[in-house]
């Protein structure tokens, strides 16, 4: 047993989920600290899916993980390390609700392919409108060194080993999931949110972007399975004003 061979599919990774979120309410230091509750919080995710087989392996590699330092391209003078996150930084599940006014879903997914991953080709998206609340909620936000991030945890088995998991690899799969249309619509409501509360907010010093954590890559050392992406501000601000009901957005 490993998180490489960990079983695949949507009712793993929702545990994979639901397993980093209690981690979270108790404090990822006291998870690292405290053996007893950790080994509980795995044994309660995984003995349901009669993984029970797993225990051990997932909480190697838990400990690994909230003790490795992230190397993230921001501005921040260290790495982010979970392990040293407190209560006021963490924010689990953050549920958001954007207003939108007859947003061409087509206008949308330009804007976001003209300002991310170099204009790559991504499937495209349906031609659609959006009009009423659209509702979501961010797995967890942090705040480190005075910038935030939206973090998404991903399942995805990319291969058999951590090899799999190249920065190439990384990307390939967040753009055929669309995964990039995800993340723009959490750095908007992070923009909302910080706008509205942040004295003297600025997006290039305060938003540091969204990671994306493919959990069964950690141990990747190029990569440590992590993407990271932080739209222009032209792109959010653009469409923060097609969702206000703007032709088109900003270019």
């Amino acid at each position: 047993p490993s998180m490489h061979n960990l079983p695949k599919g949507a009712l793993y990774g929702t545990m994979l989920h639901e397993m980093l979120e209690d981690c979270a309410a108790l404090g990822f230091a006291e998870v690292v600290a405290n053996q007893a509750a950790r080994q509980k919080i795995i044994s309660d995710h995984l003995q349901p899916l009669e993984l029970g087989d797993w225990v051990t392996a997932v909480d190697a590699w838990l400990v690994k993980f909230i003790a490795m330092p992230w190397r993230l391209d921001s501005v921040a003078a260290s790495p982010l390390e979970l392990q040293n996150l407190n209560a006021e930084q963490l924010l689990v599940e953050m549920e958001f609700l954007i207003a939108t006014h007859q947003v061409d879903v087509v206008a949308m997914d330009k804007l976001v392919c003209q300002h991310t991953w170099q204009q790559q080709a991504r499937p495209q998206a349906d031609a659609q409108q959006l009009h009423g609340m659209l509702k979501g909620y961010i797995d967890l936000l942090v705040e480190h060194q005075g910038q935030y991030f939206v973090v998404d945890w991903k399942s995805n088995y990319l291969g058999e080993d951590a090899s799999a998991y190249t920065h190439g690899a990384l990307r390939d799969a967040l753009l055929h999931k669309r995964y990039d249309m995800q993340y723009v619509l959490y750095i908007l409501a992070l923009h909302r949110l910080l706008k509205s509360r942040l004295p003297n907010y600025e997006y290039d010093l305060h938003v540091g972007g969204a990671v994306y954590v493919f959990l069964r890559g950690t141990d990747n050392p190029e990569t440590q399975g992590l993407l990271m992406d932080k739209p222009p501000q032209a792109l959010i601000e653009g469409l923060d004003s097609l969702f206000q009901g703007a032709r088109g957005g900003l270019v």
